[in-house]
């Protein structure tokens, strides 16, 4: 993938602005600027440790925001109204959610006290 993605770059063409193509483009610059050397960029074993790294801490800091986004909605009930009132306002008052919705909804909170909270992305 990576293989692939180095030659789609070097023949000029219009790659997406994901983190590989763009952490590839820049290795590439690097080598252009410096050669082969010890300065010179990543390996592709490098290109995919910061891929994973990038992955992982997104996936951290995703956990650490939707455990905050509880405790302070089981903290603070009129934030849960407001949260509510915005999903009765996008989904409909008799909203129910289902697989149905899945390309809408991201997650189900159930917080302590009063009904479950359903975040949403446009």
């Amino acid at each position: 993938m990576i293989e692939k993605r180095e030659t789609t770059i070097k023949s000029g063409e219009k790659v997406s602005d994901d983190l590989l193509s763009l952490l590839i483009e820049s290795n590439l610059n690097l080598f252009k600027e410096h050669g082969k050397s010890k300065n010179g960029g990543m390996t592709t074993e490098d290109v995919i440790e910061e891929c994973k790294l990038f992955y992982f801490a997104g996936q951290e800091t995703t956990n650490v925001l939707l455990n905050w986004t509880i405790v302070l909605l089981s903290m603070n009930p009129s934030w849960q109204e407001r949260a509510r009132e915005e999903v009765r306002q996008v989904f409909g008052e008799s909203f129910s959610p289902s697989y149905i919705h899945a390309p809408h909804t991201v997650i189900t909170l159930q917080p302590q006290h009063g009904t479950p909270i359903i975040l949403h992305r446009f």
